[in-house]
């Protein structure tokens, strides 16, 4: 068998890691946000003290990371083109108001 990887995914794992490093590192890095991944992660991400739903600070930092990912093409990376322009055309409805009740 053979288990050589294609170029083309070697090329877009460099490019993956090189976002990570340059982005997602940094974010991780900022203020006290390694709190969210360290030791204390547990604690700092689920706000006990409101029923166990996950604190607006983690919340933030996974939109903001999410964010940066889909700038950079590698949220959607997996998902087809004809299910993002219906993704798309979705948005678009339901923020023209149609469907508000």
């Amino acid at each position: 068998m053979d288990f050589t990887l294609p170029a083309d995914l070697i090329a877009y794992l460099d490019e993956l890691d090189r976002f990570i490093a340059q982005k997602i590192k940094p974010l991780e890095e900022e203020n006290d946000n390694i709190r969210f991944f360290d030791h204390r992660r547990e604690w700092a991400r689920t706000d006990f003290e409101h029923g166990g739903l996950p604190r607006k600070e983690w919340e933030a930092l996974l939109r903001k990371a999410k964010d940066l990912a889909d700038e950079a093409g590698h949220l959607r990376f997996a998902v087809p083109k004809r299910y993002v322009c219906i993704t798309i055309c979705r948005t678009s409805i339901r923020s023209s108001g149609i469907f508000r009740s």
